[in-house]
């Protein structure tokens, strides 16, 4: 996709019928004793604190992870994907992006990470937890060859002690410096597109069924989040820009343990959202949500069934989403 065709990504999980609850990480997490790892870590290293946090989310369906060090900051999803894997999608503040599978190695947890920079340079590597305690962790990052093989030596060994949810600073919290890049990032593309008006919280109803939905910026707006809930079901996503690629793409999951994939592009008619939906039994529906601004407090999602990779004609369902004010502004 050409920069210039820039646009805001979000998504909205139109429709999540037919999903049937079968393992979800909880218990995947719960049944291999790993869940020592949720909690706030911090350590002390040569560039200051490190601070790193793995937290619950959708109903255990879902952990969120984050890692502060300095000005660096990095966020991410870590979910259990059809085939029985843990994976993890990761985005930061510099414009690169962390791709993770998580193993058992021995009794330690091992994720296994590339890291694509923002000018495309590739490196990948192991990151080994080794818990001493339920308060004490040790973390090493080790390279890695052509072959996958770890490196003998880490590049960094440091001891984590958790910290109290009461003092502790979060890491996935920052500030939005708007610091400027030597290259593009998903704010650029908003702002240069004119789409800024999107962030926000919206509301939609349809059927006595109300659809609660949120954009909100992360990472000095490297990313987006994306939060939608409607009755029982609550999704979390985050997008993200590719700079070398100039791919716009999509990563979230639901509390029913559905995992959501998509790309962006820019359509006819507005900002057009190609979803993958992978149910927790594995089978798939696709989908493409076609974004239309009516105004800046309004806007419409057209959902097409696709099918063989085709677009259907007609809509299955449209909704209309209005601005949520805050009530300093709401009119008296």
């Amino acid at each position: 996709m050409a920069a210039r065709s820039a646009f805001l990504v979000v998504v909205v999980a139109l429709c999540a019928g037919g999903v049937s609850a079968q393992q979800k990480l909880g218990d995947f997490v719960t049944d291999g004793g790993y869940d020592w790892i949720i909690g706030r870590w911090a350590a002390s290293a040569d560039e200051g604190k490190i601070e790193v946090e793995y937290k619950w989310s959708l109903d255990k369906s879902v952990v969120l992870s984050g890692l502060k060090m300095g000005d660096y900051r990095n966020r991410g999803i870590i979910m259990l994907d059809a085939y029985g894997q843990v994976v993890e999608t990761t985005a930061d503040n510099k414009g690169g992006i962390w791709k993770g599978a998580w193993t058992d190695e021995g009794g330690n947890l091992v994720n296994h990470v590339e890291y694509t920079m923002a000018n495309g340079e590739v490196h990948k590597g192991d990151v080994v937890y080794t818990k001493e305690d339920n308060d004490t962790v040790t973390i090493a990052m080790y390279g890695t060859d052509s072959n996958g093989s770890r490196n003998s030596e880490p590049m960094s060994k440091l001891t984590y002690k958790r910290q109290p949810a009461a003092t502790a600073v979060s890491a996935t919290s920052e500030g939005q410096s708007g610091q400027s890049t030597d290259y593009q990032k998903l704010g650029d593309l908003v702002a240069e597109g004119g789409y800024e008006w999107l962030a926000g919280k919206w509301l939609a109803a349809e059927n006595d069924q109300k659809y609660l939905l949120e954009h909100s910026w992360t990472l000095d707006k490297h990313a987006m989040v994306v939060d939608l809930k409607m009755g029982d079901f609550v999704y979390h996503g985050m997008v993200i820009y590719r700079p070398v690629s100039q791919e716009i793409t999509q990563i979230g999951a639901d509390s029913m343990g559905g995992i959501w994939k998509g790309t962006w592009d820019q359509g006819e008619e507005g900002a057009t959202h190609r979803v993958e939906y992978t149910r927790p039994d594995g089978t798939t529906r696709r989908m493409e949500h076609v974004y239309v601004k009516v105004d800046n407090d309004t806007f419409k999602v057209k959902e097409y069934p696709v099918t063989d990779g085709t677009r259907a004609s007609e809509t299955s369902r449209t909704l209309t989403f209005q601005r949520q004010k805050a009530p300093a502004e709401t009119k008296q």
